[in-house]
């Protein structure tokens, strides 16, 4: 529809359609998690839980991020996330895959009462920036306010830094889950 209506709708109904697209990935995640661990039933393909292609923000290099368990635990992936207390926080990943063009999401909550601020960059450029004003329905860290920011086709090399600055606003702490990455021009 690009072109044939105007820039403002596509472009709303766009971001609509992008979100419903992070958010299927955020509930199959949680759909998976939990009957994995509530039916006892062994993953005998280890699908579950299992993303090679996804840092956890826990484990990334903080600095000035806290670690904070995620209520219900499996509406975040690993059932962790990091929250800014400061002014101003950043995490720190480096890149292990095969060198190509990807797709980097970051896997973060917007909850209804802020406005966070991200940027991300790669070996200290910076990739772009969003600010995390979605009118979403919940005030907390939860499924409801786990949303993803894409930037397509960055290239990436085995060793490259990545890391993402949040600054919070208000009650919003800008609260990052996972940084995932697929080959350009698929999800």
């Amino acid at each position: 529809l690009h072109g044939r209506i105007d820039e403002e709708r596509y472009q709303a109904v766009l971001h609509k359609l992008e979100y419903q697209a992070g958010h299927a990935i955020v509930w199959r995640d949680a759909v998976c998690n939990w009957f994995h661990r509530e039916s006892g039933i062994a993953d005998d393909k280890n699908r579950v839980g299992n993303h090679p292609d996804r840092i956890e923000a826990e484990s990334m290099s903080l600095d000035g991020y806290q670690i904070t368990e995620i209520t219900p635990w499996e509406d975040a992936s690993g059932g962790k996330a990091v929250t800014c207390p400061n002014t101003k926080c950043a995490a720190t990943a480096r890149f292990e895959g095969q060198a190509g063009w990807y797709n980097l999401s970051i896997q973060y909550f917007d909850q209804h009462h802020g406005a966070s601020r991200f940027e991300a960059l790669l070996n200290h450029q910076s990739i772009g920036s969003w600010v995390a004003d979605d009118s979403l329905p919940s005030d907390k860290p939860n499924s409801h306010t786990s949303t993803r920011h894409t930037f397509e086709g960055v290239p990436l090399r085995p060793g490259d830094e990545i890391q993402i600055i949040g600054i919070p606003d208000g009650a919003e702490r800008a609260t990052l889950d996972y940084i995932e990455w697929k080959p350009a021009g698929k999800y």
